[in-house]
């Protein structure tokens, strides 16, 4: 047997993403994963090598869990697109929380058992401590029977063990009682040539402040690429500004309110002026491409609101060499005088000192994948509504009036 400590991210040191690599290449024909979490983020990363073990005849077994809101939509759906079986396992009582992985061949065994989810974190970014143990022979080593006996035991558990299925992903999506977080809903802001996941598992906390700085990069391993076929973030429709009209066309869309029967958690609208619609008042004028999130004829704390409550708990980053500043890229369903223009993700910032360097607007909507649709056609007059709905899904409505009162 030999025994390897996994002392993941130190650049001298392998990582989850090790493990995988060698037991989907390694003349494994089995292998079995229990964890508690799985998310695009993570799987989108081994997906090639995944993807060549089952297509070399190799079987893959996964067992996520769904406790503590730490699963997501895509990662579930990833799951279950990659693995030869996949199950859900959730017991209401009691957190579903391992991280194992089990390999066999005919004359080998791999066994992985440590903190790593299958995420970007566990898979390589975060700190993360695990054991790795190899075994030869054509017999099975006594620890290897023992945790393949606890793998078919927890799938004889039907009860609280489910085979995963999209009509599953829908009905855990939809419950009240457990939490299906989107990584298309919200992701933090990458950075062109930056080694950092797009998810929460890439999120700086407490370096504002500077209490904490962390290790130089050279001390880290890189985390691996994403496969191209899971790159795609969002479900944005392209925009044909010359199919929807001229600027200052008053043709109106009949494409039905997007997300219609969700219940509205938040809501919050403004007039938009020449600036905020992307219209010059002059040749000179120049445009920033964003929208203020102001107080508006709401009586919010518009300082704190956006920050603090509309956008809560979503992955704001800090900006480098930018004081104070944080941000996060919101993914909106957004739909325009009648227009349903699909997912866009937008970005939104949120820096303190702007309240009294820039208005005193701390908070703002940047427009970016729809700065040349708002320019082509002038909206000034109409109003921007923007909500956040159940399960953390967003929208964007810009029409002739609110799309209701405030709700905040």
């Amino acid at each position: 047997m030999k025994l390897r400590f996994v002392a993941q991210p130190f650049d001298d040191e392998k990582n989850l993403a090790d493990f995988v690599e060698h037991v989907t290449r390694g003349g494994f024909t089995d292998v079995q994963v229990a964890v508690a979490w799985a998310k695009r983020s993570g799987l989108g990363r081994v997906r090639d090598q995944i993807e060549a073990f089952r297509d070399s005849g190799g079987k893959l077994t996964m067992i996520v869990g769904v406790s503590e809101g730490g699963a997501t939509k895509e990662g579930l759906e990833l799951a279950l697109e990659l693995a030869s079986e996949a199950y859900v396992f959730h017991d209401p009582r009691r957190t579903f929380h391992p991280k194992v992985y089990l390999a066999v061949g005919d004359s080998q065994q791999s066994l992985l058992v440590g903190s790593s989810n299958l995420t970007a974190g566990g898979l390589a970014w975060n700190y993360e401590a695990s054991l790795w143990l190899d075994w030869s022979g054509v017999e099975p080593d006594s620890t290897v029977v023992e945790v393949q006996a606890w793998f078919e035991r927890l799938r004889s558990e039907d009860s609280a063990c489910r085979p995963l299925t999209s009509e599953l992903i829908e009905k855990m999506v939809a419950s009240r009682d457990i939490v299906i977080n989107s990584e298309f809903r919200a992701r933090r802001v990458v950075r062109k040539n930056e080694d950092a996941p797009e998810d929460t598992d890439g999120t700086e906390v407490g370096s504002i402040d500077g209490l904490f700085t962390g290790l130089a990069a050279s001390q880290l391993r890189q985390l691996p690429k994403l496969s191209p076929k899971s790159q795609v973030l969002s479900r944005a429709r392209d925009i044909d500004v010359e199919e929807m009209g001229e600027a200052g066309s008053s043709e109106k869309g009949s494409d039905e309110l997007p997300l219609k029967d969700q219940r509205v958690l938040r809501r919050w609208y403004r007039e938009l002026g020449h600036t905020q619609a992307q219209q010059k008042r002059t040749p000179n004028t120049q445009l920033k491409g964003s929208m203020t999130l102001t107080q508006a004829e709401s009586e919010i704390d518009h300082l704190t609101y956006f920050h603090d409550s509309f956008f809560a708990d979503l992955p704001w980053s800090p900006v480098p060499d930018k004081e104070d500043q944080l941000e996060v890229e919101v993914a909106f369903h957004v739909w325009i005088d009648g227009h349903d223009l699909g997912v866009h993700n937008i970005r939104i910032s949120h820096a303190p000192h702007r309240a009294s360097s820039q208005g005193n607007v701390p908070t703002w909507l940047h427009w970016n994948t729809l700065n040349a649709y708002l320019r082509a056609t002038n909206y000034v007059g109409y109003y921007s509504t923007l909500e956040r709905l159940q399960n953390n899904e967003f929208r964007l409505i810009i029409a002739p009036e609110p799309a209701g009162r405030y709700l905040l």
